[in-house]
């Protein structure tokens, strides 16, 4: 128990969360706009186009895990799967120089492009706002009304106007520069053994 709980607390920010911490509590009943609300899901979101692998480029998150761990990033592999329009997130990390592959299934309300998932009693929204499914996908995440954003390419690299275009939509949604973090360009898990999975949908409610 005490190993699966210490993978829960390094993979918080790490995985598709955005890693935020306390709001208090609101009526279950009340549905409040918040900031991830105003950000526009790309155009004619395709998801079968958006589904593979993807490796995490960067984040831009006040998350203290990140601010205080950040010598101590991992390369993290993402994988998309479809799921007859919703989608499944598996998020695989080397934690003690062991791949960990953390699960989790995001439900489509209603608009192409944006997800929800509830868990725990936290709301997580994602929003794809800006890809070209070959190359780039800029994520941005909301948790208790906090603004997660997050670059992942097809491959490692991505170009210097991709770059641009993430570090503005940062500044935009009020994240400054040094809060931006760049992740390994090596080191990345495809697979995890049967012993290193976890199902991060334990208690998970519907949205």
């Amino acid at each position: 128990m005490g190993s699966i709980h210490f993978v829960y607390l390094c993979a918080f920010c790490l995985t598709f969360t955005s890693c935020s911490r306390g709001a208090g509590r609101r009526n279950p009943n009340r549905r409040l706009e918040g900031p991830i609300d105003r950000i526009q899901a790309q155009n004619n979101f395709n998801l079968q186009q958006f589904t593979g692998t993807w490796r995490l480029i960067a984040v831009a998150s006040e998350c203290s895990y990140l601010k205080i761990n950040n010598h101590r990033l991992e390369a993290v592999t993402m994988k998309v799967t479809n799921l007859d329009g919703n989608i499944r997130i598996n998020t695989l990390r080397k934690m003690d120089g062991l791949c960990w592959d953390i699960k989790q299934d995001y439900q489509n309300p209603t608009t192409p492009g944006r997800f929800s998932r509830k868990n725990r009693g936290i709301t997580t929204n994602i929003v794809i706002a800006d890809t070209d499914y070959r190359n780039y996908a800029i994520i941005f995440l909301q948790q208790r009304r906090k603004i997660t954003v997050k670059l992942y390419g097809r491959v490692i690299d991505v170009n210097e106007a991709v770059q641009l275009k993430f570090r503005q939509l940062v500044l935009n949604n009020n994240i400054p520069d040094i809060l931006i973090y760049k992740f390994p360009r090596y080191g990345f898990c495809d697979v995890a053994d049967e012993f290193h999975q976890l199902d991060d949908d334990f208690g998970k409610t519907g949205v």
